[in-house]
């Protein structure tokens, strides 16, 4: 009598193999929201920290570990299907109760080390910053700063930094409500030009009339004396355009056309010469989650911070 051969119980998947995990991991998540949020592989790739290729190979293993279409590729980009905005809810809440769970972890930190996250422009970062956080270390060498660069307000809710140096005009105040915000300083912004540029074009016989010069143009849509400004260069041949307050700053340093300034960002640039006296003036705001804001190294930098803006008199 032939002996039966016992059947092989079935293979079971391997958590190890990335093709057939179904979507229970936060690092499932992580890749699915950052795709759906930058609309394309490739600038998805840079918050998740991989490369394009391997953001795309996390997405079709993905989707096949689900057996669904997450995306669909148009020439614009990744367009979310209707299976994927069936899960996006329930993934957009997890990210939430991830990020409440690492925030509650960070505020029981009693240590005076570790990293602390800044949110700021690039221009404050040059012009203050870098020169702040030898002092700051000094006091606390066990810190170790690390910078979030932006001149668009970053997602404290979501821990995309510990806390931000924001400005704005007057009335400005950072949102939303649940956050913390002090003011700590105020920046006043005039007209500025090279002496490069004086030399060859002169000096603008009215400065609310800037026709017939080149003129530095800083783009974003909102920040202190824009309307002023905007009305003035009526006539004026714009030699740039930037979204970077910093560039400008450069850039009118070095003789490319008038522009209109920070304080803080002319201070950087012995070649500049004010044409006005202030003209309008910025509010500076630290902005931090009430939770973090009890963490002892978080608030040993903010505290070490603000008090060196206190003492620098030619920031105001």
């Amino acid at each position: 009598m032939a002996m039966k051969v016992p059947k092989k119980p079935p293979r079971r998947r391997s958590d190890r193999d990335p093709d057939s995990r179904p979507l229970r991991s936060w690092d499932d998540i992580r890749i699915f929201l950052a795709i759906h949020r930058a609309g394309s592989l490739s600038a998805a790739a840079g918050p998740l920290g991989v490369t394009q290729p391997t953001c795309g190979r996390r997405l079709a293993a993905l989707e096949r570990a689900l057996g669904l279409r997450l995306f669909d590729r148009t020439p614009d980009g990744l367009s979310i299907t209707t299976e994927g905005t069936t899960l996006l809810e329930a993934a957009t809440a997890m990210e939430d109760k991830a990020h409440e769970l690492a925030l509650r972890v960070s505020a029981t930190d009693a240590k005076f080390d570790g990293v602390v996250r800044i949110a700021t422009t690039e221009l404050f970062a040059l012009a203050f910053l870098s020169g702040a956080v030898p002092e700051v270390r000094a006091r606390y060498p066990g810190i170790r700063i690390e910078l979030v660069i932006s001149d668009e307000p970053t997602d404290l809710l979501r821990r995309e930094a510990d806390f931000a140096i924001r400005f704005g005009p007057s009335g400005y105040r950072p949102t939303p409500d649940t956050l913390i915000a002090q003011k700590v300083t105020t920046q006043p912004f005039a007209l500025y030009a090279a002496e490069s540029y004086l030399e060859r074009r002169g000096a603008p016989a009215d400065p609310n009339v800037l026709a017939g010069h080149d003129v530095v143009v800083y783009t974003r849509p909102t920040y202190a004396g824009r309307d002023w400004f905007m009305q003035a260069i009526q006539g004026a041949t714009i030699a740039l355009l930037t979204p970077s307050m910093a560039v400008a700053a450069t850039a009118v340093a070095r003789g490319c056309g008038l522009g209109f300034l920070p304080r803080l960002g002319a201070r950087e640039h012995a070649s500049l010469r004010r044409l006005t006296g202030a003209i309008a003036s910025a509010n500076g705001w630290f902005v931090v989650h009430p939770d973090l804001r009890r963490v002892p190294r978080i608030r040993a930098v903010m505290d070490a911070t603000a008090a060196l803006l206190r003492a620098d008199s030619t920031l105001g």
